[in-house]
């Protein structure tokens, strides 16, 4: 495959823009908001100063009840129940994990065990469901979602990636909440995927 100026620079542009965009949310700011599939009930992240954060659900357009917490970024995704009561909290850009000390000292070794070799996608969590109190309830990772062959597919970004389809500029059906109470998403193989609320 021939990667021409147009495509490195498209690339370094949207790494910026994720980057500044990042950096910006980082002080104020609020996630994107989305409502519960029967449309009682909306989520929002916001971000009210440095490592104060709340999640607030609101029922019509009054507010149900905050939790002041932070639970994730602005750039993550949060759905709803049809209950009000719990939350998935979808990672849009996790980052992987830095290779432990021993990897590379194991690499250089050649050592007679074979082990394999170190995941720094599969084991990070990219899903969480919470209640209205902030306990976890079910998180999922990524292996959960994606086998190992197609980590090749994941867009990687510095120390981060994408693994979601229509989010961060990536073609495809943006991640919703279905009308069984389900949250839907497709991943970077693609395949669909439906996160139930538990309740």
């Amino acid at each position: 495959m021939r990667i021409g100026r147009c495509e490195i620079t498209l690339a370094l542009l949207l790494v910026q823009t994720v980057l500044t965009g990042r950096a910006a949310a980082q002080e104020t700011g609020q996630s994107r908001g989305r409502a519960s599939s029967n449309a009682e009930y909306g989520i929002v992240m916001r971000i009210e100063g440095e490592g104060k954060c709340r999640i607030e659900v609101t029922r019509d357009t009054d507010v149900a009840w905050t939790l002041p917490r932070c639970l994730g970024t602005v750039d993550d995704l949060y759905f709803v129940s049809n209950s009000g009561e719990r939350f998935w909290v979808l990672a849009a850009l996790p980052k992987s994990l830095p290779p432990p000390p021993s990897a590379a000292v194991e690499a250089k070794k050649g050592s007679s065990k074979k082990k394999p070799p170190f995941d720094p996608h599969g084991p990070v969590t990219v899903a969480s469901l919470y209640d209205r109190l902030g306990n976890v309830i079910a998180q999922r990772k990524l292996q959960d979602f994606l086998g190992r062959s197609a980590h090749r597919k994941l867009r990687k970004l510095d120390r981060r990636f994408v693994w979601l389809e229509g989010v961060l500029g990536i073609p495809g059906k943006e991640p919703r909440v279905n009308d069984r109470n389900q949250v839907e998403f497709e991943t970077v193989e693609p395949r669909t995927w439906r996160l139930d609320f538990q309740e």
